[in-house]
């Protein structure tokens, strides 16, 4: 407990000579008039802030949620931007506070301090220009600019003296580097003497770390050692001898007659870090005329308490000089200490700092984004959610991920390792936006007025929601995206473009995708000229290699640990985006902000991703593990990718979530208990089904442009929803079952034999159960409108869920899910009567060949595994069910 004589022991520390100082700010402190009353009862004179104090505050308080939201609204501000806006409104309001000590001591005392930010340590000129800035920005003239103590930062200080810039000096351990700092301060003076200015007024502290010195040197000596415990004390000391020789003598007398101020030392890092040590000792041991000590406010708090004024350090003088010999014959080599601490503090600092700017960028990006939704709308599946948030907290797993730990999901490293390129990947791509525009503008400089992407799953989807979304800006290239090996289809994409004008991209990651390369092989012999063709590909695939031996016009190499599905913001996304004229930068901000809301640094019960992950996973674990989306018209196909993402990552290990995209929102009674809705957006049948007992999650909408968020989120989320089910979310183990049956059928064997009715099959579906629609016919508008229409009829009449899939498309999207996750699903492949065929140049089989056998594979698959399916034309399915 403090004494009541708090007053007493401060006012006997002025008397001795010595300033306390708080290290510590935070606005709460100040708006709440804390800080008033400790100044006001005289229980400090004065406050020091570092980037570690600034996290802290910013990260453990709401008290900048406001601030913090209103600068998110101001577009293109970094975070060291808004640190700086929330830095310097802390900073002014501590230096009104302060005011009076400042007037009252003539300019003495009262301050407090600004860092300049990491990173130009080792400029000068750099340091020179930022220390004016923020000194002018915070516009008072009791603040002090902290400056690392290196030596550009002694140049950079000599010259902000001079020109009137009032400089804390911080990060000295040495007695060398304290030398330093005292001629460059003294120049300073000097100089602006010489020039005819006012030396009153001017003020520095020269920042003397202390306990860190014994947690170094300690670590050198032996246990028992008579010198454990006093080196920090003895070189600080030391210092305060160096401080008396300096600002003494004709040489500063003269300055001090032109009024200048002494640079008073500041002992700093005074908190005692060994519990053996008094928990006052750098406060105790260092008392002494024309210092400053900077405290914690747990140390300040015991010295208020306990401590005993007087001169500690005046009549030690000899005695350290003493303790300083002892070390060095005991082979402590102090300047080599001193020189790795002031390495590791610079280090430390720019961690902190960047500690700092990170969690800024999360509050911002949360500013921007919204807060997670509320557990309320949940009902019954809230409590389940709020414990797993706290045990993801606990178990640290959202930092574990940004560590690329892969032990969050399994204890073997395959496909986990190597699978986590997709965390930062958009902010590789941020880098090469502008050569995505340069390149994009000259493409459509030679007169390409279309690109075609052949490509599948991961490959497609995205750039097909990308087009939908934003379509063509103008002066840019339409997007057709082919992901079939459908006859039909290829033959309408071709007669719908115009070769000499069309730009072929050939995505594949693995970069021997069949359905890809066969789309190529054809499109090849029509036109034969590399300058209409790109690749996008892993580094040193065999599409890599084909793509410069046919001199495409370029070979993209993306990021190689991203699986496809989780490619959306790398090259497979990006150089479409850029084609049809995306604004790439702009879509990658939205994707970083959506990736600082997910930081490590983000607690899991406000974290964008971690939250949904969790709701879709404990949802899963409780039965609703159909995971029904509901989207705006703007971002209607973001479902097409969703569906993907989430079924090909989750259905594995006989378990997995169901994504339901498309399917018309009904009436609640059509839905059985094992629904969740997530709506991105408003819309007004949410209520009744929240009302008839659903969970409904909303995530707000503001423009397409959130799309780059949504790709991120539901990346991370999908990422937490694999760790809490237990599987690999980023393999895919069951579709190569799928790819072998059908080069097995190509190869002229047998498929599996005849399956059960259309009456047969419907007649098992069960609650729980969802029915897929697999569509081996030509994907257009007018066959999704009818697979729709049946879809819904089943859904109404069964009261389960239901998914359209075209095929092959669909193989490299739920296929997986279909064939490892529940065995819930009751699969209706649909296959067309008659239809015209294309050859593939170079294969033994044609188009028409490759598609039945991929359809029959994947039946036999089905089969093979025990799952409930038949096989029906469109005509059959529609009689079947009466429609």
């Amino acid at each position: 407990m403090v004494s009541p004589a708090v007053q007493p022991v401060t006012r006997a520390l002025l008397e001795a000579g010595q300033s306390v100082w708080l290290d510590y700010i935070r606005r709460g402190h100040i708006q709440s008039g804390a800080l008033a009353k400790m100044v006001d009862d005289g229980w400090i004179t004065g406050m020091t802030s570092n980037p570690s104090i600034f996290e802290k505050a910013i990260a453990g308080s709401s008290d900048y949620d406001e601030a913090l939201a209103a600068l998110a609204t101001q577009g293109g501000i970094t975070p060291y931007e808004a640190f700086v806006s929330l830095a310097v409104e802390d900073i002014r309001a501590v230096a009104d506070i302060l005011r009076p000590i400042y007037d009252r001591t003539s300019a003495k005392d009262g301050y407090v301090s600004l860092e300049v930010p990491p990173g130009i340590e080792s400029d000068s000129a750099a340091t020179v220009t930022e220390a004016k800035r923020l000194f002018a920005l915070v516009d008072r003239p009791n603040v002090m600019i902290k400056v690392p103590g290196t030596p550009e930062g002694n140049r950079a200080m000599e010259e902000l003296i001079a020109d009137g810039v009032n400089i804390n000096i911080t990060l000295l351990f040495s007695t060398a580097a304290y030398e330093q700092t005292a001629e460059a301060y003294i120049s300073g003076l000097e100089r602006r003497l010489a020039l005819g200015l006012p030396l009153a007024g001017i003020a520095s502290v020269a920042s003397f770390f202390v306990s860190r010195v014994d947690t170094a040197v300690d670590a050198l000596l032996p246990k028992g050692s008579p010198l454990l415990g006093k080196a920090a004390i003895a070189n600080a000391r030391h210092a305060y001898a160096l401080f008396q020789k300096f600002f003494s003598g004709p040489r500063w007398e003269k300055l001090a007659e032109a009024g200048a101020m002494v640079q008073r030392p500041l002992w700093a890092s005074t908190g005692t870090k060994n519990a053996a040590y008094s928990d006052i000792l750098y406060v105790q041991e260092l008392i002494a005329p024309e210092t400053v000590n900077t405290m914690p406010e747990a140390t300040l708090l015991a010295v208020l308490d306990h401590a005993k004024v007087a001169d500690t350090v005046s009549p030690n003088l000899a005695r350290a000089e003493e303790e300083l010999a002892a070390l060095a014959k005991a082979d402590v080599d102090l300047d080599a200490v001193t020189a790795k601490l002031l390495t590791d503090g610079l280090a430390a600092f720019e961690a902190d700092f960047l500690k700092l700017l990170a969690q800024v960028q999360s509050a911002l990006a949360i500013a921007r984004l919204g807060p997670v939704p509320s557990t309320e709308s949940l009902g019954a599946l809230g409590p389940a959610v709020s414990a797993r948030i706290e045990s993801l907290q606990s178990d640290n797993v959202v930092a574990r991920i940004w560590e690329r730990d892969y032990t969050v999901w399994k204890d073997d490293p395959a496909e986990l390792s190597n699978r986590l390129g997709w965390l930062t990947v958009g902010d590789d791509l941020a880098t090469e936006s502008g050569d995505l525009k340069l390149f994009a503008e000259s493409i459509a400089g030679h007169g390409y007025t279309t690109a075609v992407l052949l490509g599948m799953g991961g490959s497609s989807l995205a750039p097909e929601v990308l087009f939908s979304t934003f379509g063509s800006a103008p002066g840019a290239l339409i997007l057709k995206v082919l992901d079939s090996t459908d006859p039909e289809q290829i033959l309408a994409l071709e007669e719908s473009i115009d070769l000499e004008k069309t730009l072929f991209i050939v995505a594949s990651k693995s970069g021997g995708t069949i359905e890809t390369l066969s789309q190529f092989a054809y499109f090849w012999e029509k036109i034969p000229d590399g300058r209409h063709f790109v690749a996008i590909t892993d580094a040193g695939t065999g599409l890599a290699t084909l793509g410069r031996e046919h001199n495409f016009r370029r070979v993209f190499e993306n990021e190689p640990e991203i699986g496809g599905r989780y490619s959306a913001l790398s090259h497979f996304g990006m150089v479409p985006a850029a084609l049809i004229g995306v604004d790439v930068q702009r879509l990658l901000e939205h994707a970083h902000d959506m990736a600082s809301a997910c930081a490590a640094t983000v607690p899991a019960a406000e974290n964008a991703g971690a939250w949904l992950g969790a709701v879709m996973a404990e949802s899963a674990l409780a039965g609703r593990d159909k995971l029904t989306l509901v989207l705006p018209a703007a971002l209607s196909t973001l479902g097409y990718w969703i569906e993907q993402l989430v079924a090909e990552s989750t259905g594995k290990e006989g378990r997995g979530i169901v994504p339901i995209e498309g399917e018309a929102l009904g009436d609640p009674s059509v839905y059985g208990d094992d629904r969740l809705f997530v709506a991105i957006g408003d819309n007004p049948a949410l209520a009744a089904l929240e009302a008839a007992g659903h969970p409904v999650v909303r995530l707000p909408y503001t423009n397409p442009y959130q799309l780059g968020a949504e790709f991120f989120r539901w990346e991370f989320a999908t990422a937490i929803a694999g760790s809490i089910l237990q599987i690999n979310p980023f393999d895919q183990p069951n579709v190569q079952a799928a790819k072998d049956a059908t080069a097995a059928i190509l190869n002229g064997q047998a498929a599996n034999g005849t399956t059960p009715s259309l009456a047969e099959t419907l007649a098992t579906v069960t609650a729980g159960d969802y029915i897929s629609i697999t569509a081996y016919l030509p994907r257009s508008a007018e066959m999704i409108a009818q697979l729709d229409a049946v879809r819904l009829t089943l859904r109404d009449r069964y009261g389960v869920a239901t998914t359209v899939g075209f095929g092959p498309r669909f193989l490299h999207s739920t296929g997986q899910l279909h064939k490892g996750g529940a065995n819930n699903g009751v699969f209706i492949q649909v296959v067309a009567e008659d239809q015209p065929d294309l050859p593939i140049p170079g294969k033994p089989y044609t188009f028409g060949q490759l598609k039945a056998a991929q359809a029959l594979g994947d039946l036999s698959s089905l089969t093979g595994l025990g799952r409930r399916a038949t096989r029906v034309t469109l005509r059959e399915l529609a009689d079947g069910i009466g429609i």
